[in-house]
């Protein structure tokens, strides 16, 4: 018998551009609300529109650049706790 925890489950990575799109890398399935699937064959990586002027969301196409649009994203460090 197999033990099921040991099988590898494919990764998603998911990168945050600063002042730009997600940038999505692995084995994805991107859907709408009612269910249809994009067809991404062939696409090991997509980018994903985070600044909304896309003219092909959900997609990136470059338009934050143009536009000027800012958004620096970066995780929140944690806050020091008080030690003693």
């Amino acid at each position: 018998m197999a033990d099921e925890a040991a099988v590898a489950v494919p990764t998603v990575k998911i990168t945050v551009r600063p002042n730009g799109p997600f940038r999505v890398e692995g084995l994805i399935s991107l859907v709408d609300v009612e269910g249809r699937e994009w067809d991404l064959t062939g696409k090991p990586a997509i980018s994903l529109c985070r600044c909304g002027l896309s003219s092909k969301r959900p997609f990136c196409d470059g338009t934050h650049g143009r536009e000027g649009w800012k958004c620096d994203a970066s995780p929140i460090p944690p806050e020091p706790v008080a030690q003693g």
